[in-house]
């Protein structure tokens, strides 16, 4: 069951994917990845079932959620399922390294931190301070950190959005030695436009597509 519209309008994830169910777009074609299309209603699950996994780790709202994954279904699932319920999505470069991931780390004081399994060798001594179980892996793992397919596939489909101040972050992204930030408002704002900041440009083309209910195709990373 996907979540409807609710009084949220100012949550971004909320106003993008809700609304294009709510209208009748659910069925239309969002992403390729690899040989599987997604339609919206696929989204929205995949955002849900994100999002109440994150809340189901006692991430609160306005907590910050790391993510270092190439853009992918769990990407863009975490990304929305962290907005959706009120916490922040930071995206980091894989390419930060295991200096700069520790200095983001240590700036950031993530809940959680979901990360490909091409990047978790290489920045294990960055995480080194977090919880096992607060790292969650996209792909393979030993069993020691937390699954993301196991995790988000016990999950429910519907979550309702969190009401968000506009002024409220959004979306974080990790430029050393500082987070920047846009708040639901401001990202609004920028999905409207052509114009975007350099540093995040491709997470905005994919949320840009989503807004104006047009198909955008994934790399595989």
């Amino acid at each position: 069951m996907i979540s409807p519209v609710d009084d949220a309008t100012t949550n971004v994830a909320s106003s993008l994917i809700d609304a294009l169910i709510a209208s009748s777009r659910g069925d239309r074609h969002a992403f390729a990845y690899g040989e599987k299309r997604y339609s919206y209603q696929d989204v929205a699950a995949l955002m849900n079932r994100a999002g109440n996994m994150l809340k189901a780790m006692n991430v609160q709202a306005g907590a910050h959620v790391l993510i270092l994954v190439p853009s992918s279904p769990a990407f863009v699932a975490t990304l929305l399922g962290a907005m959706k319920f009120g916490a922040v999505p930071v995206v980091v470069n894989g390419e930060v390294g295991a200096t700069g991931l520790m200095e983001c780390v240590a700036a950031v004081k993530p809940a959680v931190v979901v990360i490909h399994q091409n990047f978790l060798a290489s920045l294990s001594g960055a995480l080194a301070g977090l919880p096992a179980k607060s790292i969650i892996v996209v792909g393979a793992d030993d069993g020691s950190h937390t699954s993301f397919v196991e995790a988000i596939r016990s999950q429910a489909s519907w979550l309702s959005a969190e009401p968000v101040d506009g002024n409220a972050v959004a979306l974080g992204w990790w430029t050393a030695p500082t987070e920047r930030t846009l708040s639901h408002a401001q990202l609004a704002t920028m999905l409207e436009g052509d114009g975007g900041d350099e540093a995040i440009e491709p997470t905005l083309t994919i949320l840009r597509d989503f807004a104006k209910g047009e198909t955008t195709n994934l790399a595989r990373g």
